[in-house]
């Protein structure tokens, strides 16, 4: 199956950080992601990557240019409503808090609340467990790119949740992060 019509990935942000903490990769982090050394050592920091995101963001939101203007394809597409969603609540409570706390930045408040497609898709599709394979597989949609690199697995859950989205699943948050937890953990 691919995307449903009315539901697809309109346009995509996608930067590699430099990490503050382990710069170097390790055998076993190369391996897993596919990312290499020279992909890293050629990024830039979080603090600029995630400004650059919040500008992008941003330029997402606003409104359309007049008619008549020249514009990309997708640009009358504004973001409207916004709500980020992961794989599991680790993404934002323990690696974006971790970033958050190695470069002394505020946990950002657009990310308190997010989706957690996991538990999304137990609850529409009445299953117990699942992980992102296990939700590609149970759709009948095929894996894109190297598993646990960053953008592949974004480009995975984009077609799970375009899929559900089709199939009549509401895709809200369900999950609030505990900003005490985050910083005592």
């Amino acid at each position: 199956r691919s995307a449903p019509l009315g539901a697809r990935i309109v346009d995509i942000f996608h930067e590699y950080v430099k990490p503050k903490m382990c710069p170097q990769l390790s055998l076993f982090c190369k391996k897993l992601t596919g990312i290499n050394q020279t992909m890293i050592n050629q990024s830039r920091d979080f603090p600029s990557v995630w400004g650059d995101l919040g500008r992008w963001l941003d330029e997402k939101r606003a409104s359309p240019g007049e008619e008549g203007e020249d514009q990309e394809e997708g640009a009358d597409e504004r973001i409207t409503n916004l709500c980020f969603i992961t794989d599991g609540p680790w993404d934002f409570k323990k690696f974006l808090a971790k970033e958050c706390r190695y470069n002394n930045m505020d946990f950002p408040q657009m990310c308190m609340q997010f989706c957690n497609v996991r538990r999304k898709f137990c609850n529409f599709y009445g299953v117990k467990r699942v992980n992102l394979d296990l939700m590609l597989k149970t759709l009948g949609l095929q894996a894109e790119g190297t598993p646990h690199s960053g953008i592949s697995d974004t480009r995975n859950i984009a077609n799970i949740v375009c899929t559900m989205v089709r199939d009549g699943a509401v895709l809200d948050n369900n999950e609030v992060i505990d900003i005490e937890s985050i910083y005592t953990a």
